[in-house]
């Protein structure tokens, strides 16, 4: 290995270890966003249809 090898590997080192937090921390809230999108479609799957056969209080029906 020549100097300029190993002077790209420890600068590597160096910007992987000043940056991992924050890509740590960018993972985490994407994953969050991605897991509160997916429960709420989920939810949104799952809930029933409106009923369409019984009338409503403003179309005559009495309640």
């Amino acid at each position: 290995m020549n100097i300029e090898a190993v002077s790209l590997v420890l600068a590597s080192a160096a910007a992987v270890r000043a940056f991992a937090p924050d890509v740590r921390s960018v993972l985490r809230r994407l994953l969050g966003a991605g897991v509160r999108v997916r429960a709420a479609t989920l939810i949104e799957q799952q809930r029933p249809a409106p009923r369409t056969d019984t009338p409503g209080l403003d179309e005559g029906g009495s309640r």
